[in-house]
């Protein structure tokens, strides 16, 4: 698994995400992303070998604390 490449395309999301749902709605934002991230991984993982469900149990976690820790550096209160 590609992390930085993961991170690059949370981050990315995030931007994204961030001027359409406004600063009120972080659970909503992180749904969005996390959501997104899945089905980015649901595709590759798909397309390379089978897996998915097995990779993102695998990732689930770390990619929650990586948005977590993201958008306290990108979006500080």
């Amino acid at each position: 698994m590609n992390w930085i490449g993961i991170l690059s395309v949370i981050v990315r999301l995030m931007a994204i995400v961030e001027p359409i749902f406004g600063p009120k709605s972080g659970a909503v934002k992180k749904e969005v992303v996390t959501g997104a991230v899945k089905t980015i991984v649901d595709v590759v993982e798909e397309l390379s070998a089978g897996g998915q469900k097995q990779t993102w149990e695998r990732i689930k976690e770390p990619v929650s604390n990586i948005i977590d820790n993201a958008a306290t550096i990108l979006f500080p209160k």
